[in-house]
């Protein structure tokens, strides 16, 4: 169990722990369904894992996972459920979610750079996921990210995310993101992705679109050859 975290100016916690789980506790929600209201609407994390569990045919079976930025362990929590893995690997960067993250079982807390899976070997997990974190944060890094879930994962392993695409956007969006000056987002190319993991022996299984307050994101679903 290694502690750490960047101090990277530009990758920096988008919700504050404390402030979180108390205001979830004052609407009577866990944290996750709270977020999920606060972010999107009721539910959407729990359809966003089923999506992923029947786009990349995984069940029982899966032995060790790895999640970049599982934040409040929302989505870390329902996997763990749906796959019971062995060994859940975990590089968060917000030290505040850490303590709250602890309570999930097999954890493995790995030491965070913020642009790196460092300490996890080449092809040695089953499956690696980011949710909700490549939306916020810069492209250059994202893309770090997706090099390094590509060496992680073994062959027939499963790599999935999410990242807002020309796919999310309407004329209607847009102007909603103008009015409210919604420079949060990032915004990532879908082809240009698709075509740097295929070059990384990953294919695409499927897509599935979550809604993210404001806007939509795509959860894109991969199988390494």
């Amino acid at each position: 169990m290694i502690r750490a975290y960047t101090t990277d100016p530009a990758i920096q916690p988008f919700l504050p722990a404390k402030e979180t789980i108390a205001a979830a506790k004052r609407a009577g929600l866990t944290v996750g369904d709270y977020l999920d209201r606060y972010s999107a609407e009721p539910q959407v994390t729990a359809a966003a894992v089923q999506a992923l569990l029947q786009i990349g045919a995984l069940s029982n079976g899966v032995e060790r996972v790895c999640e970049i930025g599982p934040g409040s362990g929302r989505y870390a929590e329902k996997i763990i459920e749906a796959l019971r893995p062995s060994a859940y690997e975990i590089y968060e960067t917000a030290s505040d979610w850490l303590p709250y993250l602890r309570r999930l079982p097999h954890l493995v807390e790995c030491p965070a750079d913020g642009h790196t899976l460092s300490a996890t070997p080449t092809e040695s997990v089953d499956l690696v996921q980011a949710h909700k974190l490549f939306v916020y944060i810069p492209f250059v890094t994202t893309v770090g990210y997706l090099e390094e879930m590509a060496r992680v994962v073994r062959p027939g392993g499963v790599v999935a995310f999410d990242i807002v695409t020309e796919n999310c956007l309407d004329e209607q969006t847009t102007k909603t993101w103008v009015a409210e000056n919604a420079a949060i987002y990032m915004l990532t190319p879908r082809a240009w992705t698709i075509e740097l993991l295929e070059r990384r022996g990953l294919d695409l299984l499927g897509s599935h679109f979550e809604p993210l307050s404001g806007a939509l994101t795509e959860l894109l679903v991969f199988r390494k050859r």
